[in-house]
């Protein structure tokens, strides 16, 4: 039986604060530290796996990062509460030390961007974080991970991390420190997020009342005709708009609503996989199927194969 290896994202000067460590074969890593900053740091990951594999997600205590993450998935299984956390390609999350998770990562390529920071350097936000535990506790909210969309939350404050990043002056930190006390506030109230549907803000209002009614209801049959009648359109004027406004089509969008539902329900419950498929609309399992793999790079049976829990050491 040949032995399985173990791989650990590190820094080269060994330094980072972000451990994720998995099995996984031959990967191609590629990791680089960003330059110029003084009490932040920040990485870019590039990783690219042949299969899902799971690994642990590590931090030490007094550490935090907020991570970007544009392509792949990663969910990690939180013994609080039991909660799986899942990071859906273009999210933002946000880690505080001390941490360790159990974690799979999804088949195929992967990029993120992640900012460190030692509790200290921000003290105001860690308070923060802190003080506000009780009143999130009492609201089944409170945690030390979280993870939301970066559409429609973080638009804005992503296009100032974009500017921090091409800045070669004292300027980047501040910019980036904006960043982060703005999106670790929108992650940590309020419940985790998943998105795979994202749309634009702007959307004309019979498409944003259909979208949100799709949203709302993906289970239901949505034929071309009753969506173009909902937005007052023709079906072939209807099915070219949406697409022109949104960048996919319009049953791809009623795709994409369906799997986030699906995917609710297998991190939420114990349902078998074909009920799972028939009550998101799906009504085969190999629908289902094929449909998670080609968003997250995962099939069903994996959402609910993570050992339970995190380890937290300290306080």
């Amino acid at each position: 039986m040949t032995a399985k290896k173990e791989c650990t994202l590190r820094s080269p000067a060994n330094d980072s604060a972000f451990d994720l460590n998995f099995d996984c074969g031959q990967p191609a890593v590629k990791r680089s530290d960003n330059p110029g900053l003084g009490q932040l740091k920040l990485e870019s990951i590039g990783i690219s796996v042949s299969r899902s594999t799971s690994g642990t997600i590590g931090l030490p205590a007094g550490t935090h990062v907020l991570g970007i993450n544009y392509e792949g998935a990663i969910i990690a299984r939180s013994v609080n509460q039991s909660r799986v956390i899942i990071v859906p390609p273009r999210s933002v999350f946000y880690v505080r030390g001390p941490i360790r998770l159990n974690s799979l990562v999804a088949r195929g390529d992967h990029k993120l961007q992640m900012l460190s920071w030692n509790a200290a350097m921000l003290p105001a936000l860690d308070q923060w974080i802190q003080n506000t535990g009780p009143v999130r506790q009492s609201k089944g909210q409170y945690r030390f991970v979280g993870c939301k969309p970066i559409d429609p939350n973080f638009s804005e404050p992503l296009r100032r991390f974009e500017e921090a990043r091409k800045q070669q002056s004292e300027l980047a930190e501040p910019l980036f420190m904006s960043f982060i006390y703005e999106a670790v506030g929108r992650i940590m109230v309020g419940g985790d997020e998943m998105q795979l549907s994202p749309l634009p803000a702007d959307l004309p209002e019979p498409i944003q009342r259909l979208t949100e009614a799709v949203r709302q209801n993906p289970a239901r049959s949505w034929s071309l005709k009753e969506a173009s009648d909902m937005a007052s359109y023709s079906p072939f004027h209807f099915s070219r708009v949406f697409k022109q406004l949104v960048s996919y089509g319009f049953h791809e969008y009623v795709d994409r609503c369906r799997t986030e539902m699906a995917v609710g329900l297998l991190v939420s419950s114990d349902k078998a996989v074909d009920i799972v498929a028939a009550q998101s609309g799906f009504g085969t399992t190999q629908g289902l199927r094929e449909s998670v793999r080609e968003y997250l790079g995962l099939v069903p049976s994996e959402f609910r194969s993570l050992p339970e829990g995190y380890e937290t050491v300290g306080s």
